[in-house]
């Protein structure tokens, strides 16, 4: 069966539905600098190729990939494509929409981009508030296996464009992969704001000016493969816990009736006052 969404016909979407348990996946990438030997569209790339792993094993209707993303902290690289955050969460609300029109009332947001983790929550609450008829799961990158990636590597420091992503690109695109471009360049981490827990618009900028993490040079196309099967065993992990959910859409659901309520009330009160 297609479990794509583009690749359906209109004849077949409710057969999608019903064999997808009503679970739509959206991925939010980026296109944006990751360093002189890698793709702008890595995030893109790579979470195609897990994606195509994760349809082996659980089904779910798989929306086209979102490759644009709010990516400010890549700016001042040639070949990023920022999308200011209000535009991007009324795009990805636009979106959700449609696809629950269509009869998908759980929607995965699965994120292949650091940097869309805080719009997944901030989207989560948004939906919330405006009591729509469906729910929205916020998978996050390497959906729960960032541990054990973390344990597999040789480096200690990795996050973006380093070990782990450039190993993912060698299995995924190996032809859009230059390590000859690195030479012998590693990317240790430099000095960030001395802040404490304070954050800072500069977090990441400051000690990854390159967009590159560590020494990318260690990656290796069969280190991608094993990092690939593991992102995918965490995402159909995920969603199989999705399917599973009976609880997210009964307290939605609820949530709107008791809001109202509650602003009834206050005009009951104010009348008798």
């Amino acid at each position: 069966m297609e479990y794509h969404w583009i690749r359906t016909g209109q004849g077949d979407i409710e057969r999608l539905r019903k064999a997808t348990d009503g679970v739509a996946l959206l991925t939010l990438a980026s296109i944006e600098a990751h360093g002189p030997h890698l793709p702008v569209g890595s995030d893109t790339l790579c979470i195609e190729y897990v994606i195509e792993q994760v349809l082996q094993q659980e089904p779910v209707a798989v929306l086209p990939v979102l490759g644009y993303a709010n990516a400010p902290t890549a700016r001042m690289l040639p070949g990023t494509i920022n999308i200011p955050t209000e535009i991007l969460q009324d795009f990805v609300e636009c979106i959700c929409d449609e696809v629950c029109r269509n009869g998908f009332r759980k929607i995965a947001l699965l994120h292949a981009h650091g940097g869309n983790l805080g719009l997944g929550k901030a989207f989560a609450y948004r939906i919330l508030e405006r009591e729509k008829p469906y729910t929205v799961y916020s998978i996050p990158v390497l959906a729960g296996k960032g541990d054990e990636v973390s344990r597999m590597l040789e480096t200690t420091e990795w996050g973006h464009a380093c070990e782990f992503e450039t190993s993912l690109n060698m299995a995924a695109c190996p032809d859009l992969v230059h390590l000859e471009k690195l030479g012998d360049k590693t990317f240790p981490s430099e000095k960030g704001p001395d802040v404490g827990c304070v954050s800072t618009p500069v977090d990441w900028i400051a000690p990854h000016p390159e967009m590159v993490v560590g020494e990318p040079g260690k990656a290796a196309p069969d280190k991608g493969e094993r990092f690939a099967r593991l992102w995918a065993e965490g995402i159909v992990g995920c969603l199989r816990k999705i399917k599973s959910d009976g609880v997210s859409l009964p307290v939605m659901e609820s949530y709107g009736a008791k809001v109202h309520a509650v602003g009834r009330q206050g005009t009951v009160d104010d009348e008798h006052a």
